[in-house]
């Protein structure tokens, strides 16, 4: 394997490819080349585009993170972007036709399936944390690569356009609309989760799932729980996953916390059984969490990911002998 297969390698892994199946073209849907979005306004003013509960493939194109629509006097506030410019320009269209056009564009992380449809609102300040920015910036092109590998024509014209501007953290009024803006972190180094007081309506990036299984690419267990304690002592109206449904519960704080306590127990105690990747692949996902959405694909992602994390802290060294 060259040293550029290796790189391509990796970038597949980070954004999510699962297996060859996900490469067959279905070319109905492709020859559709349009995602047909269907929002819903789940709070006043809040719009939710939902994504599919899925990996990124060509059946779904790509759409797979939710988007959510913020109305102001001034244009929509758009949090995440989705995976390609196709998807951004459709999102933008609902924008135009039904909020008055964009004030703002927010980006929560910096995993590509949340801004790479960017470029249709780059027209507008486009914000997001500090450490978001450069990561995008930094990962931009291999994420490219890689989503040009598995999304194929979906991805026609699509160029990254990483968030320029950080965001300030706090509450605030933005277009108008009174935000508070939390900086958090766990599912990446930098996780934006905001809370809109007109309605109460928590929108938490992928800091929580429902009914989708996490993904763990850049995941600090201990640092995402500490997160999850930080919107636990929230007491929003309703709730929108960076993957999965609107509610008006606790459930998408209560199963994502116990997907990664499940999930980190069951890798640690595999590598300290001495099982190799595939072994602990073998063995599948925590029974309990096996019918969520991209199972398991989505737990043999996070062996690969994740193993060397877990066989480091299970095993003796030379030096601790």
């Amino acid at each position: 394997m060259t040293p550029d297969s290796n790189i391509r390698r990796r970038a597949l892994l980070k954004v999510g490819i699962a297996g060859t199946a996900s490469l067959a073209l279905p070319l109905a849907a492709v020859a559709a080349r349009s995602y047909g979005f269907e929002a819903a306004e789940v709070a006043d003013g809040v719009w939710l585009i939902a994504g599919a509960q899925d990996s990124l493939n060509r059946d779904n194109g790509g759409a797979i993170a939710n988007t959510v629509l913020l109305r102001t006097g001034q244009g929509a506030i758009v949090i995440d972007t989705g995976s390609t410019a196709l998807m951004g320009a459709e999102i933008r269209a609902f924008a135009d036709q039904r909020l008055g056009g964009v004030a703002a564009t927010l980006n929560t992380h910096h995993h590509p399936d949340h801004w790479f449809g960017n470029a249709a609102f780059a027209d507008a300040p486009i914000l997001s944390l500090g450490p978001t920015a450069q990561a995008a910036a930094l990962n931009g092109q291999g994420y490219s690569d890689a989503l040009y590998s598995i999304l194929g024509p979906w991805m026609s014209g699509t160029t990254p356009v990483p968030p320029q501007s950080p965001v300030q953290p706090g509450a605030q009024s933005l277009a108008g609309r009174a935000l508070t803006l939390m900086p958090l972190a766990g599912h990446t180094e930098a996780d934006l989760a905001i809370l809109d007081a007109d309605t109460g309506t928590l929108i938490a990036g992928d800091l929580l799932f429902l009914d989708r299984a996490p993904t763990l690419p850049d995941a600090d267990m201990a640092t995402w729980r500490a997160s999850l304690d930080s919107l636990g002592a929230l007491q929003p109206s309703g709730t929108i996953p960076g993957h999965g449904p609107f509610h008006r519960s606790s459930a998408a704080l209560a199963q994502t916390r116990a997907y990664l306590e499940a999930t980190d127990a069951r890798l640690m105690r595999a590598a300290e059984l001495g099982l190799t990747p595939a072994e602990a692949m073998a063995a599948g996902p925590v029974p309990d969490f096996a019918g969520l959405g991209a199972m398991p694909e989505e737990y043999h992602r996070s062996v690969v990911q994740r193993w060397a994390d877990y066989e480091q802290r299970a095993l003796t060294t030379i030096s601790d002998a």
